[in-house]
């Protein structure tokens, strides 16, 4: 089974456990995404990312210029705290 069919069977598992009008919002929102062009806007591997502050892990403002001052980045994300 290809990557694809794998990640279609289990979208098509997950959507299967949800009420229909939770899996007609989901796609409404995914189509308003790609209609919006976003995905053509987005960084690429490669790109320069502006220079941004945010809270670290204690809630300290970092600046990226100034971590940058002592080398390489890297930025990591996280969907939430749970």
């Amino acid at each position: 089974m290809s990557l694809q069919e794998t990640l279609d069977a289990m979208r098509a598992s997950f959507e299967s456990r949800l009420a229909p009008e939770i899996v007609a919002t989901m796609h409404h929102a995914t189509e308003a995404l790609v209609q919006s062009g976003v995905r053509d806007r987005v960084l690429k591997a490669g790109d320069q990312a502006p220079p941004f502050t945010l809270p670290d892990h204690s809630g300290d403002l970092v600046s990226s210029d100034e971590l940058l001052r002592d080398g390489p980045l890297v930025v990591g994300f996280y969907r939430g705290i749970w």
